[in-house]
């Protein structure tokens, strides 16, 4: 197969990934590192569940391109990191903490990283957390996060202007009628005269 071809599959399988919400997607090129892989790909979960969701989008991916897919597949999720091997390149899904542990990026430390930004994709393929770059789409996303902020801030102050106070006479109106009304004492009944002696 050749390495453009492998790239557009790998990039549809990015893609994929990158749409169920998959984290800090890498891309190695290891054909100088290596004499039987030409990529990893690398990627985060956010959960287990998450983990079987992005393993089964990369087979739904497969499927749906006509990928080749040489190796049998059996994830054990969990353990937290499961592959998807196409043979010359493999795709690594982690949780969190187990990409930390088993630190692929720094075994492969010398691998080039693939940009492939001249596909589809929505985003670029640099890490999300703790980016330091920021991409021109969180850019975009967080300029109408800002717009939306401003204009509910705008239409708050409108508001709270047109709040008409109350006066002190309206008050004591307001509070005088809250104020249960006192009971009239009853009248006592009029004591009968005494009848006059005849």
């Amino acid at each position: 197969m050749k390495a453009d071809n492998e790239l557009e599959n790998i990039a549809a399988i990015v893609n994929a990934i990158d749409a169920k919400k998959a984290e800090n997607i890498v891309v190695l090129d290891l054909r100088e590192q290596s004499s039987y892989l030409n990529y990893f790909v690398i990627a985060s979960a956010l959960s287990r569940a998450h983990l079987k969701t992005l393993f089964d989008e990369v087979h739904k991916t497969a499927v749906e391109h006509g990928i080749e897919r040489p190796r049998a597949q059996s994830p054990q999720y969990e353990s937290g990191w499961v592959t998807y091997d196409f043979g010359f390149y493999v795709i690594h899904l982690f949780e969190d903490e187990k990409r930390k542990f088993y630190n692929l990026e720094d075994i492969w430390r010398n691998a080039a990283r693939v940009d492939l930004a001249h596909t589809t994709r929505t985003h670029d393929l640099k890490p999300r957390k703790g980016d330091s770059e920021s991409s021109a789409t969180t850019k975009k996303t967080s300029s109408i996060k800002k717009k939306k902020s401003t204009a509910k801030t705008e239409r708050f102050s409108k508001k709270k202007t047109t709040i008409k106070k109350k006066t002190t006479k309206e008050k004591k109106m307001a509070t005088a009628k809250k104020k249960p009304a006192k009971k009239k004492a009853a009248k006592k009944p009029a004591k009968k005269k005494a009848a006059k002696k005849k």
